[in-house]
């Protein structure tokens, strides 16, 4: 079955010019955006490759990930980089992948599945499918699938207006009309019911006809992504960590309670009551999603983080495990950015402490 907008991306595992990745725990909470070339030293990539380093600032912003694919030699990509350096004025400042036996490519639909041998002896006409840009949500599933001819360069300032498209649906019950650029009129969805529709545009929309209902962009909530290496170190092996989270009834020091819901394949759910800044406490669902041994990725609805989602890494240290976290957390109104970072510092840190007694105890 061809890969379609809605499926999973496959996960792969390969080498870098940034070393070793596997595709889904670098992705993490982030949005990716995969892009592939036929071979090393061609014209029209080349612009392609110095152009995405230039715009790379763009797609940061957008917590968006890069990730080139070429089928030559990570070797060969290295002192491709030069090239682009000096007729480009950037070098790729991303990772770019060496797809030698063309697995990933015939996994993604690039080249037929059927086909034999490696990228050795074959020429840029011969991979000439191998032009795609896939973008991934943070769910892992495929958001555009875009093809494009060796002869026509690939326009990526396009690329982030889906991207800031797709980041504004995702949160909105809303679709972007034609032409659509960030800050103009929006359409409501059409699974969105008048009356409903109301509860959220109470001042109304502009319907030429009545299923196509305009509204002013809505306000896009603000993040705050914290990212701290070394958070804990557990006295305890990676397994256990895992066998600890799935369990969900442990105590923490940030939480008065929290207690499992249910596990659905490895997909945890927790009932949690969190303390806030002044001392009160707000209820939040929690989902752990654990991908072991190597990480977990959770989110929150309800409470203060509402909305937020992180990861946790997991690097075994013979009987311990190390974690470090990243994600991003909803802006707190009235606080300031750095006020926030340090409120969610400390919560994992107190979190941490008691996850670190609970572990060793058991």
């Amino acid at each position: 079955m061809s890969l379609q907008i809605g499926s999973i991306a496959p996960d792969f595992e390969t080498t870098t010019t940034e070393g070793p990745i596997r595709f889904h725990e670098w992705l993490g909470n982030s949005w990716g955006v995969f892009f592939s070339h036929p071979k090393d030293f061609t014209p029209v990539c080349t612009t392609e490759l110095g152009s995405l380093a230039r715009l790379k600032p763009e797609f940061d912003k957008r917590n968006a990930k890069l990730l080139g694919l070429s089928v030559d030699p990570i070797e060969t990509h290295t002192l491709w980089a030069k090239d682009i350096e000096a007729t480009q004025g950037h070098a790729p400042n991303y990772p770019m992948v060496g797809d030698t036996t063309l697995a990933i490519s015939k996994l993604y639909g690039m080249l037929p599945a059927t086909l034999e041998g490696s990228s050795e002896g074959r020429t840029a006409a011969d991979n000439q499918t191998v032009r795609n840009v896939f973008i991934v949500g943070p769910d892992k599933k495929v958001k555009l699938i875009v093809v494009y001819p060796m002869t026509t360069g690939r326009n990526f300032h396009e690329v982030l207006r889906v991207i800031d498209s797709l980041q504004l649906t995702a949160n909105h019950k809303v679709a972007t009309p034609v032409n659509w650029e960030p800050g103009e009129d929006v359409i409501i969805a059409g699974s969105v019911s008048d009356e409903d529709a109301k509860k959220v545009y109470p001042e109304g929309w502009r319907a030429p006809r009545p299923y196509i209902r305009f509204v002013p962009q809505p306000v896009a909530k603000k993040v705050v992504r914290y990212k701290k290496d070394g958070i804990g170190t557990f006295d305890a092996t990676v397994d256990k960590v895992f066998d600890y989270m799935s369990r969900g009834g442990h105590q923490h020091q940030a939480f008065k309670s929290h207690q499992l819901r249910g596990v659905a394949g490895n997909v945890v759910t927790i009932d949690a009551e969190i303390y806030n800044p002044d001392g009160s406490t707000s209820k939040t669902v929690i989902t752990h999603a654990l991908s072991a041994p190597k990480s977990i990725e959770t989110r929150m609805a309800g409470g203060p983080f509402d909305g937020a989602r992180f990861t946790h890494a997991y690097t075994p240290m013979g009987t311990r495990t190390k974690v470090d976290l990243s994600g991003e957390f909803p802006a707190l109104p009235g606080m300031s950015e750095a006020d926030e970072l340090t409120m969610i510092d400390g919560f994992f840190t107190s979190a941490f402490a008691e996850d670190e007694v609970t572990i060793r105890n058991r």
